[in-house]
């Protein structure tokens, strides 16, 4: 597999909590090495990201200690979204960019009527782009399956099993950048929304719908202990 090693902390990342560039109005939740922050152009009120705070590339590198808090903040957004009706879907990518690559998870409240439709529609577009996706085994890791190849993963629902795929590096990479939520989008009735940058709006807006969140999402959010004083 080919080798990808661990990027240190970026200034340039919008993603890294350090950084600049990063949009703190987004943050919905912070956590010891990770947080919660609306997507940048939701596809719905409520789509939400999940990032470590310091500068990971992909979850290939990743530690276990991230990836367990990361994963209190999954489960803990899909009993939000459950609350009101909704499934999750779950999905992360690391593909080849001319740009500086941030590991995330993108999380995104679906009605369960759209979910068969929308599941259909990755999988069918995925095979006419030359993709295969495989269920992983319960418990296995993206590192254990792909090593540090570029791939894309999803999942929906809370106990279901991951979807994952490997791209080759030397693919184009346009159509699988909005692949996921494309395909959500048009199973949705949101076809028009399915471009993340027509979907942008004013930072007001932005503040508003983050403090909706919060409001709904703070009887689910984890706490936790920061042991690093021990």
């Amino acid at each position: 597999r080919n080798q990808q090693p661990q990027m240190p902390r970026r200034m340039d990342c919008w993603f890294c909590l350090a950084s600049p560039k990063t949009e703190e109005h987004l943050i919905v939740s912070v956590g010891v090495q990770s947080y919660v922050a609306l997507a940048k152009g939701p596809l719905v009120p409520s789509h939400l990201l999940i990032c470590p705070i310091e500068h990971v590339a992909t979850s290939a590198s990743s530690t276990k200690d991230l990836m367990e808090e990361m994963e209190l903040f999954q489960s803990a957004l899909q009993k939000y979204y459950e609350s009101e009706g909704n499934e999750t879907l779950l999905w992360e990518r690391t593909l080849p960019t001319k740009g500086v690559s941030h590991m995330h998870y993108q999380l995104l409240p679906v009605a369960p009527r759209f979910v068969a439709d929308a599941e259909r529609n990755l999988l069918g577009e995925a095979k006419r782009l030359g993709l295969e996706f495989k269920q992983m085994e319960k418990g296995a890791t993206v590192k254990e399956v792909l090593g540090n190849m570029p791939f894309i993963r999803f999942k929906f629902g809370r106990d279901a099993l991951s979807y994952i795929a490997e791209v080759d590096p030397q693919a184009d990479m346009r159509p699988l950048f909005p692949l996921v939520r494309r395909a959500v989008a048009n199973a949705i009735g949101q076809g028009h929304r399915a471009n993340w940058k027509r979907c942008l709006t004013d930072r007001k807006d932005e503040a508003r719908m983050v403090e909706a969140v919060k409001s709904k999402f703070a009887k689910f959010e984890p706490q936790f202990d920061d042991d690093d004083d021990d």
